[in-house]
């Protein structure tokens, strides 16, 4: 184990930040990919990713290439790592889809959970994992 934290990424904060690097989500990006923390994936995050990723197909082909091949190039490199939750939670019953990553950060031991979410943000004070903003991680939980 690693002395760098991990952390669980939505969805949302993911594909914003290969859309905008100069935002808190695209520096949180750039950190996963120094190494700086290391991120956790379950095997339906991935498959969210990929399927989202797949039809962010605006801008020019370059573009979306370019965008591609960094989202493949941070789920295969080394700083991200494979949870496979074996438990089942349901603290976000108006977007249940969305208890897949409190599996994974639960499971995976994650130090938080970092979204953009409001189901996700409006359950933080019952997940029993801290759930933030890119910029309130950003600002509060790098030494």
């Amino acid at each position: 184990m690693t002395g760098r934290p991990r952390i669980v990424i939505d969805t949302n904060v993911f594909m914003g930040g290969l859309l905008a690097p100069e935002k808190a989500s695209g520096r949180l990006l750039q950190l996963w990919e120094s190494g700086v923390i290391e991120v956790l994936v379950s095997p339906a995050i991935r498959s969210e990713y990929l399927d989202i990723l797949g039809k962010m197909r605006f801008g020019s082909p370059d573009a979306a290439a370019r965008r591609e091949a960094r989202a493949v190039s941070l789920l295969e490199g080394p700083h991200c790592r494979e949870i496979k939750p074996d438990l089942h939670l349901s603290l976000v019953k108006d977007d249940p889809a969305d208890n897949k990553f409190l599996e994974c950060a639960v499971a995976g031991r994650a130090a938080c959970l970092v979204t953009h979410d409001h189901h996700l943000l409006d359950v933080a004070h019952r997940a029993g994992v801290p759930i933030l903003t890119a910029g309130a991680y950003l600002e509060g939980h790098l030494h």
